[in-house]
């Protein structure tokens, strides 16, 4: 993955040990709308990803947003930023998992960017189209919001919505925080920094087990 992370954030990491820069720096409560076409299949994914405060003021320091200094960042800024909060052009993959079956669904690069600034955070939304629309009819379809390397912590607080169908719902399992956390410390105990106490700690796949699954369910047509 790649985030655009301000250098403030980095020179804040830097003084942290190994083990401490494997918890997550950057706090993000999302929201999802799972889009449906005109003929009920799967097709776009609307994603709004909230930041939290602190980071939200290094994204405003670090990249200009707030021009008169008043502590509210000017729209016309936030416009041109959008988009920009990741480096999606080096390959980000979006921190979304759509699967059916268990078998990922392919989503195409982001569109329609906005940013916005909503109660003290900076907010920004994309559109993640489906690579072919999805019959959700089939099989066991399922949504997750997570970071592999657990550098970013997602929470969906909100239930995410449907448009296009009436015949769908979704259902939220909630991850196993205590698993998590002793699944975290085991791996953590496991990692051999050697000599480096600035060394950086790589848990891949360590931000799944921190993600509720929401099971998405349709009626089949008849």
């Amino acid at each position: 993955m790649t985030w655009r992370i301000p250098l403030s954030c980095l020179a804040l990491s830097a003084v942290l040990s190994g083990a401490a820069q494997a918890h997550p720096h950057v706090f993000i409560d999302a929201a999802f709308e799972l889009v449906f076409d005109d003929a009920g299949r799967l097709a776009a994914v609307r994603i709004d990803w909230a930041y939290d405060e602190f980071y939200s003021l290094m994204l405003i320091e670090e990249n200009g947003l707030d021009a008169d200094g008043d502590g509210t960042p000017e729209q016309a800024l936030l416009d041109a930023y959008a988009g920009h909060d990741v480096d999606w052009a080096a390959g980000f993959p979006g921190d979304f998992v759509l699967a059916q079956d268990g078998a990922e669904v392919a989503l195409d690069g982001p569109v329609r960017h906005r940013a916005r600034f909503e109660d003290g955070r900076v907010v920004t939304s994309h559109v993640r189209p489906l690579a072919a629309p999805l019959d959700a009819t089939e099989g066991v379809v399922t949504a997750r919001a997570y970071d592999p390397t657990y550098f970013v912590a997602y929470d969906v607080p909100a239930a995410p919505a449907i448009s296009g169908r009436e015949d769908c719902r979704i259902r939220r399992e909630e991850a196993d925080r205590a698993a998590a956390e002793a699944e975290y410390g085991d791996q953590l105990a496991a990692v051999d920094a050697g000599s480096d106490p600035f060394a950086v700690v790589e848990l891949p796949d360590i931000g799944a087990l921190f993600a509720d699954r929401f099971v998405l369910s349709c009626a089949a047509s008849s």
